[in-house]
């Protein structure tokens, strides 16, 4: 498995201003190969001023030019330092927690001692106003009941002429609705059908356009979300052409010629053209 890179820092990247090298990487250089001449210079030792020197140029060219782990190597030694002179270990101290105590003197006690009272007064209007109007509610309630009771208790006035029966027009409309709710609720479709891609996945919002022989459009019909539509509304036996469209033109279908009769069993399936 190829490994993903890994994040670099972008906004410490340095432009090479000189040659291949950093201003860093030259500045490096420009310290300590001069030093290292200097150094085999003025050393007395002649072996030893050798190694002297070739340590401090290799000091320079590593600070330029070797990093660890991705780190210039300047980097490295600061982060090393840090790590090494700061604590690795801390300890908890509980500071001490001063709590502020108010004294009760004896205008806090009066002032506390009104205020309650003056609260459980007002509880105790309020209680009392709620009372009154639960009360007045219920008398209410009674009356309105009892108005309602003398009103059904009053003679039914001679001249009035009850229905107690429907007539034979309503009677017949009745009916007749009923039949139609019925015959609705029980009516087969004329048109059935499916749309699905090739992964045999339904597909909703597909646009269907059932066209005659001169192209012109009859039905419109769209899937809901299981990819069914269907169409109650009959139409004269023949040959149709079926153009299927999807609004968000992610799928792309071919034109279909179907052949419709008077009842249409089964139903109709169509795929989309995509390769995958």
């Amino acid at each position: 498995m190829e490994q993903h890179p890994i994040p670099r820092q972008i906004t410490t990247f340095e432009f090479k201003l000189i040659g291949f090298m950093t201003l860093k990487q030259f500045l490096y250089l420009v310290v300590f190969l001069p030093t290292a001449y200097i150094v085999i210079s003025i050393f007395p030792v002649p072996i030893l001023n050798i190694i002297l020197a070739a340590l401090v140029a290799f000091s320079g060219i590593a600070l330029a030019f070797i990093p660890i782990n991705d780190r210039p190597l300047d980097v490295y030694i600061k982060n090393f330092a840090k790590r090494m002179i700061s604590p690795s270990q801390f300890y908890y101290q509980k500071t001490a927690f001063n709590q502020a105590v108010t004294l009760q003197t004896p205008s806090n006690l009066q002032t506390q001692t009104r205020s309650s009272t003056e609260v459980s007064q007002k509880l105790n209007q309020y209680i009392a106003q709620r009372k009154n109007q639960q009360d007045s509610s219920v008398v209410t309630d009674q009356k309105r009941k009892d108005e309602i009771k003398n009103a059904l208790d009053l003679p039914i006035p001679p001249n009035l002429k009850l229905q107690n029966s429907t007539p034979l027009q309503q009677k017949q409309n009745i009916q007749k609705t009923q039949d139609n709710q019925l015959l609705n609720a029980t009516k087969k479709p004329f048109l059935t059908g499916i749309i699905k891609n090739r992964k045999q996945t339904p597909l909703p919002g597909i646009l269907i356009y059932i066209n005659d022989q001169n192209n012109n459009p009859l039905r419109l019909l769209k899937t809901n979300e299981n990819g069914f539509f269907s169409s109650y509304n009959n139409l004269p036996e023949g040959v149709y052409d079926v153009e299927i469209k999807d609004p968000n033109n992610k799928h792309m279908f071919d034109k279909i010629k179907i052949n419709l009769k008077e009842e249409n069993s089964e139903s109709f399936e169509f795929f989309s053209k995509e390769l995958i």
